[in-house]
């Protein structure tokens, strides 16, 4: 084919179609490259969204859990401290001349006191448990938040119920039964203290020393607990404000 010169017209040429349709290939890759980045970056703002939402669920459940140790060590503080005061009473090595002239029912309520030493502390250790099988500690960015928990929960509290488990034996094998069974009180909780069968002044001053025996044996023990207890109050008292600053952040 000739033009008006003479000349053989030019053909259309092969590679600008191709190159346009290169451009808008990369122009297709670059778009999807985008999408993918943006879908992702939206995935990680809702797992970032859902891990702060796991981790406030768990100060909660935490914080909750801690209240309601701190009320229940208080309580036993205080019953272990009353019992340990009845024991003061009976451990010297002369017999007391007080207790052995209390009347029938003063005698009922020391004796009932001295059951106090074995009242214990039941923490709360569900919340944690899972935690720490379900590796929630990691969602805990504060390291002395963490340290702190774990010795609470992993020290102090297994501390406290290796020796309230020796205490529990102590008393339920051996001075609860002198008390039931030799001095011959009985009572029950209904919730209070409930007299079933009154103790014998005779037959508590017949075993005094027998009772006054254990009783010494026993003292050591729920004094080291009630230390403990003191030291679990404490630790409680200092993670529950840090607690509640990383649930208001």
């Amino acid at each position: 084919m000739e033009n008006k010169t003479g000349k053989p017209a030019a053909m259309p040429s092969a590679g600008k179609p191709a190159g346009r349709y290169l451009k808008y290939a990369i122009g297709e890759i670059v778009l999807v490259v985008i999408g993918i980045l943006i879908a992702l970056q939206i995935n990680n703002w809702n797992q970032d969204r859902e891990t702060i939402k796991l981790a406030k669920e768990n100060y909660l459940n935490l914080l909750a859990s801690l209240e309601q140790d701190s009320i229940k060590v208080q309580q036993t503080i205080k019953l272990n401290e009353k019992g340990l005061n009845a024991l003061i009473k009976i451990i010297p090595l002369e017999r007391n001349g007080e207790l052995l002239e209390l009347p029938q029912e003063n005698l009922n309520d020391f004796l009932y006191d001295v059951s106090l030493t074995s009242r214990s502390f039941l923490p709360n250790s569900g919340i944690y448990n899972i935690l720490t099988s379900n590796n929630g500690l990691e969602l805990i960015k504060s390291d002395n938040l963490k340290a702190l928990l774990i010795h609470l929960y992993d020290y102090l509290y297994k501390n406290y119920e290796i020796v309230d488990v020796s205490i529990e034996e102590k008393y339920v094998n051996q001075l609860s039964s002198i008390i039931k069974e030799k001095v011959g009180l009985v009572w029950q909780f209904t919730p209070e203290f409930s007299v079933i069968q009154p103790a014998s002044p005779e037959r508590f001053k017949e075993h005094y020393f027998e009772l006054a025996y254990e009783a010494r044996d026993l003292y050591s023990l729920v004094s080291y607990n009630i230390n403990t207890l003191n030291q679990i109050e404490e630790s409680i008292s200092e993670l529950l404000p840090l607690i509640r600053d990383e649930i208001k952040k």
